[in-house]
């Protein structure tokens, strides 16, 4: 059985070396890569700029990881779920480098 891989949306949007760790990443990574880039382009460039984008991932990732892995949830949308533990489906804001 093959699974149904989701491609990262508009790759040119990130570094070639950010380009080459995102594809090695999980396939919920990508999906949360997917989301962000689609609904807020400009938080996921400014995380990007400030050198923030990877660890905002994989921390958003093992976030919804954790929480899609508890059980009585099947009944809702994984997007519910998260929301239910009160994860953002957004990224989070760069903080400002000094």
């Amino acid at each position: 059985m093959v699974k149904n891989m989701q491609a990262l949306y508009k790759p040119s949007q990130y570094p070639k070396e950010l380009q080459t760790k995102l594809n090695l990443m999980p396939q919920l990574a990508i999906e949360i890569a997917n989301r962000w880039a689609l609904g807020w382009p400009q938080e996921v460039k400014a995380l990007v700029e400030a050198g923030q984008y990877l660890e905002a991932l994989r921390s958003q990732e093992e976030q919804e990881r954790e929480v899609l892995s508890k059980p009585g949830n099947a009944h809702l949308a994984r997007h519910e779920i998260t929301q239910e533990f009160g994860l953002s489906l957004a990224p989070p804001e760069a903080t400002p480098t000094l």
